[in-house]
């Protein structure tokens, strides 16, 4: 897929900004709080909504809060062939509309996965060495962009765990048996829902293992290798056997059972997919724990690029790539693979050093400055 044309009107500090894009690489130079983010942020708006994950009302600029905010993006499946679509998206007296190609949206989010595309920011750093959760996320993330399934299986998982919290946490007078009574319908909800979540977790987590793994190498020059493992709170392993689901509902019950004593003091579900963690390793050493600033990054990156062909691999279609200060604190070898080894794609990428495209072989670069973008 590719991005054609972007027009943006009240953005942030946009005050008006339109551009045609390159059909492979396009680059962002300029100092920090210029407006390099905000335009990658416009783009991810009209596609589902801001990598920021913040409100909307956040979008209109802070001088002039009655402006109108307006993001027109155009995209076409290949460079060459296919029609070009249109996603408006619009800010008037504080309500938000979107159109997709002239015709109403109810919400952004409804466009998620329409023009497929990934997005590396900073904080995906945490990804390697923040809190679980994060990791949980992502993996989420990665299966509702190939199928929106997923999220409804997650979502039916989360209003169990709400209930069955609730009754963990008003639970001080019920004996045992009481107790026990009462979680058991809700056992059974999160058992169904969570088997059907790890299953979409792990359809693709054999893909990202497998390709974080190639990437990584790639990017160090097979000096470094990078392994995933993914910990399932339940079933203790990543190697599950999907295709006996009654075992696995029996199995996943009785850890529930077996925790519920420990869940009388805490007060909480001390096990299921919402307690899974993914662990990342370097030259087999944790990485949360021993490795350095780029390596982190490179470990992130290769994981964005991944996650990107498994969008190339099972969609048969070209992702959009878009890497926010992806190139500081990496060395020339490892962004001379950024800048001109990401194959088959549209990329878009911001930095603050003209140094750092030194090993730039082609497309097009924009000076950025006060919400401004002047073509270099």
């Amino acid at each position: 897929m590719i991005i054609t044309k972007l027009y943006i009107r009240n953005f942030r500090n946009i005050k008006e900004a339109e551009l045609t894009f390159d059909s492979s690489l396009n680059i962002f130079v300029g100092k920090n709080a210029q407006g390099k983010t905000n335009l990658m942020e416009a783009i991810s708006v009209c596609l589902g909504g801001s990598f920021r994950h913040v409100r909307y009302n956040q979008y209109v600029p802070v001088s002039d809060s009655g402006a109108e905010v307006f993001i027109r993006l155009c995209f076409r499946e290949d460079n060459n062939t296919g029609r070009e679509n249109i996603v408006e998206y619009t800010i008037s007296n504080n309500k938000p509309q979107v159109k997709y190609n002239g015709l109403n949206v109810s919400d952004a989010s409804k466009l998620y996965g329409v023009l497929k595309y990934v997005v590396f920011v900073p904080e995906h750093l945490n990804l390697i060495k923040g809190a679980p959760e994060l990791r949980r996320s992502y993996l989420d993330d990665v299966a509702v962009m190939q199928t929106h399934t997923h999220l409804k299986k997650l979502s039916n998982y989360n209003r169990g765990l709400k209930q069955r919290n609730n009754i963990l946490t008003f639970s001080g007078n019920m004996s045992e048996g009481e107790l026990a009574a009462n979680l058991a319908p809700w056992n059974e909800v999160l058992a169904s829902e969570g088997i059907n979540v790890t299953y979409g977790r792990l359809r693709y987590f054999a893909f990202l293992q497998e390709y974080a793994a190639e990437i990584y190498s790639r990017l160090t020059e097979g000096a470094e290798s990078l392994k995933m493992e993914y910990f399932s709170s339940i079933f203790k392993t990543d190697s599950i056997d999907f295709s006996d689901v009654n075992r696995l509902f029996k199995q996943y019950l009785v850890e529930m059972e077996n925790n519920l004593q420990s869940e009388m003091k805490l007060r909480y579900t001390v096990a299921g997919v919402h307690r899974d963690d993914v662990n990342f390793y370097i030259n087999d050493m944790p990485a949360r724990d021993f490795a350095s600033q780029g390596q982190l990054r490179s470990a992130a990156l290769a994981l964005k690029l991944s996650e990107a062909e498994i969008i190339r691999r099972k969609n048969k279609t070209c992702p959009v790539i878009i890497l926010d200060d992806i190139l500081s604190e990496l060395d020339f070898v490892r962004r001379g693979f950024v800048i001109n080894n990401i194959d088959n794609s549209q990329v878009f990428i911001t930095c603050c050093n003209m140094d750092d495209l030194s090993a730039l072989n082609g497309g097009r670069a924009w000076h950025t400055e006060n919400g401004c973008f002047t073509e270099v």
